[in-house]
């Protein structure tokens, strides 16, 4: 995936390495943001539809499976079979959400016959993708995760599970500034920065970790940021989590965003 140039993180001298202000820096943001963090091809357009006939067909067919071992009327519907069908079925709307965000990204809609028909199609289902008018973007159907979680807690895949709530949760809160999510409330803030903690004290080599860590220092920079009593030592996991990151991914635009953010 080709991602998007970084135009330079603040340093103590309170300028980027191409000499521009903090100030632009954020600036910035808003248009790096929607790409790095939300993982979209950005400068470059589609040179094809989407997704061709037999995609469509494909990811039809793999939804309507999952969802019909999903169901509780299903013959082999043991609550580990519907969890797993769950999380598929989560998954398989994560890998669409992606080919249509990409899509918005390169010609500012979807577009494509093929890709309307599927659009249509998922409007016409019971778990299906909402276009959020905020964001302008296909935001990530996180009940089939928690469903999921709810029916084995304690599967394979529980915790690939927990993290696609952790980045649906905080990709889909904001449009230009992830420290100034659109309706997040305080409980909504706890819960993630104690479902990224936990994901975080994991280190499981099956999760992106840098990305586990991103988000859990995005949280308590929203903690700073709100002033929330509830997280008194938001500044001390911001310095931990940015030495961490300098430690293992020092070329990171991960890295890059965190300094350009971080008090």
């Amino acid at each position: 995936m080709t991602r998007p140039r970084w135009p330079g993180a603040c340093r103590a001298s309170g300028r980027d390495r191409a000499g521009a202000s903090c100030g632009t820096v954020r600036t910035a943001l808003a248009a790096v943001t929607t790409c790095l963090l939300l993982g979209l091809w950005c400068g470059a357009a589609l040179a094809h539809d989407a997704i061709g006939s037999e995609a469509r067909k494909a990811y039809l067919a793999r939804l309507d499976a999952a969802q019909r071992s999903a169901s509780s009327t299903a013959a082999t519907a043991t609550p580990a079979v519907r969890a797993a069908a769950l999380f598929q079925l989560g998954s398989t709307l994560d890998e669409l959400r992606e080919l249509l965000n990409q899509d918005i990204a390169s010609h500012g809609k979807t577009q494509g016959l093929e890709t309307l028909l599927l659009v249509a199609e998922l409007n016409a289902m019971p778990t299906r993708l909402v276009l959020s008018p905020k964001t302008r973007q296909y935001a990530a159907n996180l009940k089939p995760y928690r469903d999921a979680l709810a029916l084995d807690a304690n599967s394979a895949f529980a915790n690939r599970a927990r993290l696609q709530i952790l980045k649906g949760q905080f990709y889909d809160s904001f449009s230009n500034d992830p420290l100034q999510p659109h309706s997040q409330t305080r409980d909504e803030l706890l819960e993630m920065i104690d479902l990224g903690e936990h994901l975080h004290r994991l280190r499981d080599p099956n999760l992106d970790t840098e990305e586990i860590g991103f988000i859990l220092a995005m949280h308590y920079l929203q903690a700073l940021r709100n002033g929330e009593p509830a997280v008194p030592r938001a500044r001390e996991r911001v310095a931990q989590l940015l030495r961490e990151h300098r430690a293992a991914y020092p070329q990171s635009l991960k890295l890059a965003t965190l300094e350009a953010l971080a008090p």
